[in-house]
């Protein structure tokens, strides 16, 4: 994968759901992961999974939507729910090329859900910021 891959919003927002998960793991392999798309109906809040030397293991529930919609404290929860006990995340993560409700933010960080909302993205697909520096996204303890 290129260490140059870089996509904009509007091709984010071409995307359908399964494009837009598979986008997003091209972007965690530029970043250094080893990333595989998983997502499908049902598939338990995890679109993308990915590994990483130093950070773990990183779950990723991608909402492609569109921009007037926001994603809600809903989505919050069911990652809370499914990334660690269900996929053995260290870290999880909401992308969205759209929006997030104050209340989904606020509760993200509250419960350690990192998030990616429309301005997030375009400094991580298109700007080339990786995600790990985009988010602070501490090493594991004992690394």
């Amino acid at each position: 994968m290129p260490a140059r891959l870089r996509i904009t919003l509007d091709e984010c927002d071409a995307m359908d759901d399964r494009q837009f998960e598979y986008a997003l793991r091209d972007l965690l392999i530029r970043d250094g992961f080893d990333a595989r798309q998983v997502g499908r109906a049902g598939d338990q809040g995890a679109g993308v999974i990915a590994e990483h030397s130093r950070l773990g293991r990183l779950v990723v529930q991608a909402e492609q939507t569109t921009v007037a919609v926001r994603v809600g404290s809903h989505v919050m929860y069911q990652v809370q729910g499914t990334a660690g006990p269900l996929h053995r995340a260290d870290i999880a993560v909401v992308v969205t090329n759209g929006y997030l409700t104050r209340d989904a933010k606020t509760w993200g960080e509250r419960h350690r859900i990192h998030w990616v909302d429309r301005d997030r993205l375009g400094q991580w697909a298109h700007d080339g910021v990786p995600l790990h520096h985009l988010l602070r996204l501490p090493a594991r303890r004992g690394d």
